[in-house]
């Protein structure tokens, strides 16, 4: 009986190892693309998603809260991301591991009885995620009234398959209301870079553009919905990481409780103005008066289109930064190289202007013969005084303060 139960158990599950995890998934979702048809959702590609979320929770909990954490994983899946974080961050006080699914409930338990993880601070819970942090924060409440002091998590992590703009509210409540982390994720691309507007009109409350920067505008049409919310519940929040890779968008900010801060970052929102006629784009703050109908530099009228609102100041921290890829330089996890490679690039674009420029694009237009190395077109801008620097956001563009016609020139130039 106990071999055909443990032959039976072999065909359910199958091993896989992630970093210096080991877990199991449903065999059934072996060859199956990710989606909700998976009988527990997960996604390989997303590894370097956890790898950064790890190695900035771990410089969460040395630049901000030196204490021992309580963390909540609202949407864990098969778990491998909450024991991950349970094997690599040694300063957890409390973590609660959930998901809807419970099919899921049970791979996770199973997962951390193969990890051999002493569950005496995990908890795993079978919540709807907007409903678990609702019960979490009237539980805080009650003992408020009680004079039982509860503290909230440090950390919430929300990762949907899809929009988090549902969950975002409630996880507000919840948090740790100054310096507090949130790491929120969003894998629905198509419509914060514009492919799908009426739906970022209607999830984001935003209007978005499709064009060649349109990755960085959906990151930021994202930061700046999550910083709304956080307004409403008497919040700021200030992003110490932003960053696209694949298929999503990854948002790890801190909150704060400043009045006068909250209002002063009022000047944090604003719109993008983009020419399609000549491809010139500027920013404008808050005010939407203020946006001109006719482009600045080519003076054509009708064709200037925006986008916004949306986050118009720094998505990055350059201290945080430089923790992250410290600690990431120095684990083992299997993303290193190319999780290195991105924070590299986004430590050298934190102090550019928004938006970049594809030089593939822009050579193509100007029916360029060749299209010019990427270092030496920065080395030109340098030349003549203007900063620039490559992006993460798009490996074949580049970021500069120069305007799009001085950079045409030098494309130009460096082609005769």
């Amino acid at each position: 009986m106990r071999r055909n139960k443990k032959s039976q158990e072999k065909k359910k599950y199958l091993l896989r190892k992630e970093s210096s995890v080991d877990f199991y998934i449903h065999n059934s979702d072996k060859d199956k693309i990710p989606s909700k048809s998976m009988e527990v959702f997960y996604n390989k590609k997303m590894e370097i998603n956890r790898d950064i979320t790890i190695s900035s929770i771990i410089t969460y909990n040395e630049l901000f809260n030196p204490e021992s954490l309580i963390i909540l994983d609202s949407m864990a899946a098969s778990g491998i991301g909450s024991i991950r974080l349970l094997q690599e961050c040694k300063n957890i006080k409390k973590l609660y591991i959930n998901d809807l699914n419970p099919l899921a409930i049970n791979l996770i338990k199973k997962n951390l009885e193969l990890n051999k993880i002493n569950p005496s601070h995990v908890e795993v819970t079978n919540e709807d995620s907007n409903l678990l942090c609702l019960k979490l924060t009237q539980q805080i409440k009650l003992n408020l009234k009680r004079k039982k002091k509860t503290k909230r998590p440090n950390v919430i992590i929300i990762d949907p398959f899809g929009t988090p703009s549902h969950f975002v509210d409630s996880a507000l409540k919840l948090i740790q209301k100054e310096n507090g982390l949130l790491c929120i994720t969003a894998t629905d691309t198509a419509v914060l870079f514009g492919v799908r507007k009426k739906a970022c009109f209607k999830k984001y409350m935003s209007k978005p553009l499709h064009n060649e920067y349109c990755k960085e505008t959906g990151a930021r049409i994202l930061l700046h919905f999550i910083s709304k919310i956080a307004n409403i519940n008497n919040l700021g929040i200030s992003p110490l990481l932003t960053f696209y890779s694949s298929h999503f968008i990854k948002i790890i900010a801190h909150t704060y409780q400043n009045k006068d801060k909250i209002y002063s970052n009022f000047s944090n929102y604003g719109y993008i103005i983009h020419c399609n006629n000549c491809g010139h784009r500027s920013v404008y703050s808050s005010n939407i008066v203020k946006v001109p109908h006719q482009c600045p530099s080519c003076k054509e009228s009708e064709i200037t289109e925006y986008a916004g609102p949306l986050w118009i100041e720094k998505i990055h921290d350059k201290e945080f930064i430089k923790r992250v890829l410290f600690h990431n330089s120095n684990s083992n996890h299997f993303t290193k190289k190319k999780v290195n490679k991105i924070l590299s690039l986004i430590s050298s674009e934190i102090d550019m202007p928004i938006t970049y420029y594809n030089i593939h694009l822009l050579c193509e237009r100007l029916k360029l013969s060749q299209i010019p190395k990427i270092d030496l077109i920065i080395e030109q801008i340098k030349r003549i005084g203007g900063q620039a620097s490559r992006t993460h956001f798009d490996f074949l563009s580049i970021k500069t303060d120069i305007g799009i016609n001085e950079l045409q020139k030098i494309l130009i130039e460096i082609e005769k």
